[in-house]
């Protein structure tokens, strides 16, 4: 009988709406820990009284634990990440890796020298329209690609009410370059091969003292030859938008979601075909159904390709100027 792995979630908001039931759901894991900024009011909830409860994250090291999953800020990330070179535990972490990419690339080159099992969570990369139309890409089902289009809309309630948070500040990890120009980096490389940037366009809006990006605009080549074009933007309210085409030889691929939920609503279209997926309801959060396949996924193998490719991208937009 396989011997489960004891586990600690690090975390607050997207921790317990995206971690905890997964990892609940997932008999090879013993959530041993639960280590909070709200420990006070976990405290109160009768679900964890069987749980171990820390606010202070250093206590994880001196416990029995395997694995480490973390859903904090880049700035709390990368101190525990540094921390844990000394203890070697199973980590699985956010993007960005850390608050900039020399940081985050010392790091993970420290990870892979002392052999430290990681890996990260890029939502597109665990879900099913994505690794479809990688195989369509690979097995050139409709011929080469020409090139693709990428316009992604979204609200930031941070932004929207001005509220100074590191969700809205680039050099703390947050704004539209870390957390969603990666995501879609990410799954350009995933897709399409290794990413060359070049003629970004961006708008900014300063408020108390901060220089925001609303609007970032930009061309792709990527190291097969394909380009691409990437428009990214803030909006006030409504749902999302997260459009991808695809240019083939024989015809176009779209996939669109038009929710609430990042991640639970794509439609995929195939020259104006309607595909149908299997619809997970497992979850009331999308998102939790990609993180099962991330966790099912880093317990079978183990390699840094994710990890690379979310290094391959804050590379790039470290070098981003505006």
């Amino acid at each position: 009988m396989r011997k489960k792995i004891n586990l600690a979630l690090v975390g607050s908001n997207f921790a317990f709406k995206g971690y905890l039931p997964v990892i609940e759901n997932n008999n090879n894991l013993n959530l041993k820990l639960l280590c909070s900024r709200n420990i006070k009011k976990i405290k109160l909830c009768n679900k964890y009284k069987k749980l171990e409860l820390v606010n202070n994250w250093k206590k994880i090291f001196k416990k029995n634990i395997d694995l480490i999953v973390l859903a904090v800020p880049p700035k709390v990330q990368e101190k525990i990440l540094k921390f844990n070179l000394k203890y070697k535990k199973m980590v699985i972490l956010e993007k960005p890796i850390s608050t900039n990419y020399l940081k985050s690339k010392k790091l993970i080159n420290l990870f892979k020298k002392k052999k430290i099992k990681a890996e990260i969570n890029l939502t597109f990369l665990n879900h099913p329209n994505f690794i479809y139309l990688r195989k369509i890409i690979k097995n050139k089902k409709f011929g080469k690609v020409l090139n693709y289009y990428i316009n992604w809309d979204f609200v930031s309630y941070d932004y929207n009410v001005k509220k100074k948070t590191w969700k809205v500040q680039q050099k703390l990890g947050g704004g539209i370059t870390n957390i969603f120009l990666t995501h879609v980096l990410s799954y350009c490389e995933f897709l399409f091969g290794k990413n060359l940037i070049y003629n970004v366009n961006t708008s900014i809006d300063r408020f108390k003292k901060i220089n925001f990006i609303k609007k970032i605009k930009c061309e792709v080549k990527n190291s097969n030859n394909t380009r691409g074009n990437i428009i990214l933007k803030f909006k006030k309210a409504g749902n999302q938008n997260h459009v991808f085409k695809i240019d083939f030889e024989k015809c176009s691929v779209v996939i669109e979601n038009k929710s609430k939920d990042w991640t639970k609503n794509f439609r995929m279209r195939i020259n104006n075909k309607l595909i149908k997926f299997k619809k997970s309801n497992k979850y009331n959060d999308g998102r939790c159904d990609q993180i099962e396949n991330l966790i099912n996924q880093f317990l079978k193998i183990k390699n840094y390709k994710k990890l690379n490719y979310c290094l391959n991208s804050e590379k790039i937009i470290n070098q981003i100027k505006y």
